[in-house]
């Protein structure tokens, strides 16, 4: 048995156990067929929306293309936008060090040569210690 028919005897069976008459059949027709015309230009809007017949597509490469690789292009994008925008702060981290840097050399009492004198690097670290 299909569909069909079994939906037909089903709404035989309906039909038999309700004794209509013939005139309020044929005005429930009238109105199921109202009501299946309004539910297609429905999913006719659905369509146009984007959001109709999604499922039909589940084979098609559309459909590859919008679940699946987008998706990763978008994730790869993000990763290489965060991975740019961390290069540049370390960047900027390491500019302010070495201003730091050139100015307690150019502010401090020691002359520069004294920091290129290893004798002196030397004594730094021993007198650290």
């Amino acid at each position: 048995m299909n569909e069909p028919h079994i939906a037909r005897r089903i709404k035989d069976a309906l039909d038999a156990g309700l004794k209509l008459s013939p005139e309020v059949v044929a005005r429930l027709k009238v109105a199921r067929e109202r009501a299946l015309d309004r539910q297609r230009v429905a999913a006719a809007e659905l369509v146009l929306a984007g959001a109709g017949h999604a499922g039909a597509r589940i084979g098609s490469r559309t459909h590859a293309l919008t679940r699946i690789l987008l998706p990763a292009a978008f994730l790869v994008a993000a990763v290489i936008g965060l991975q740019q925008w961390q290069e540049s702060d370390r960047a900027a981290q390491q500019a302010d060090e070495i201003e730091e840097i050139d100015t307690r050399l150019l502010t401090g009492d020691l002359p520069i040569k004294a920091y290129l004198d290893e004798d002196f690097q030397a004594w730094l670290k021993r007198s650290s210690e």
